[in-house]
């Protein structure tokens, strides 16, 4: 039996459930240029899954611990 590939591209709609923002707030941050986005068309866009996994990696804040062993 063989997997199903994983899907490279997605849509808008996947990603507004996958990050649990809406449409209108990934379209605004995509004409603010504020997210990867691949533009296969003047009207069609995807967002590339292993690029917008490391654009959130990079968004991540991670807590920083104090001399004390204490996280901040």
């Amino acid at each position: 039996m063989t997997e199903t590939p994983k899907k490279l591209l997605l849509t808008i709609h996947e990603v507004s459930l996958l990050m649990g923002i809406s449409v209108g707030t990934l379209y605004h941050w995509v004409s603010q240029k504020r997210i990867p986005v691949v533009r296969i068309s003047s009207r069609c866009i995807r967002f590339a899954l292993t690029v917008l996994q490391r654009w959130i990696e990079q968004k991540t804040d991670t807590p920083q611990e104090t001399p004390g062993g204490k996280v901040r």
